[in-house]
């Protein structure tokens, strides 16, 4: 069909479900000013909100067009199990450069001696 028929019809739920809700107040405030205590909604009020929450899905679904499957296994075939387990949001790379500017062995002697606060100064 015709796609603006689809957004027609979320309009048209959309309208039916504010007209069900303004009238679900109104219900409310005639129970509170009758002081009836908690009455219930009356059915057709009840009926509206149903139906217009119906036709507001139905619209929506139609309104985003075709669904396209996804098949996975096209995707996965060509993969290799440990590329299927990499996560890149997770790489660090503060770490990077880090091998080049390693001190020598006796400059690391006496920074083990030193306390762990200046070796996070030195790194």
């Amino acid at each position: 069909m015709v796609r603006w028929l689809w957004k027609g019809l979320v309009g048209v739920g959309l309208f039916a479900l504010a007209h069900a809700a303004f009238s679900a107040a109104q219900h409310h405030s005639h129970t509170r000013v009758t002081e009836k205590g908690c009455e219930p909604l009356p059915t057709d009020i009840v009926l509206q909100t149903l139906l217009a929450f119906a036709v507001t899905c139905y619209g929506v679904v139609h309104t985003a067009g075709e669904f396209k499957d996804r098949d996975a296994t096209k995707e996965l075939k060509n993969k290799t199990f440990d590329a299927l387990r990499t996560r890149p949001s997770f790489y660090v790379f503060r770490h990077a450069g880090r091998g080049l500017f390693q001190p020598s062995d006796t400059t690391r002697a006496s920074d083990l001696s030193g306390s762990s606060s200046d070796m996070l100064l030195k790194f």
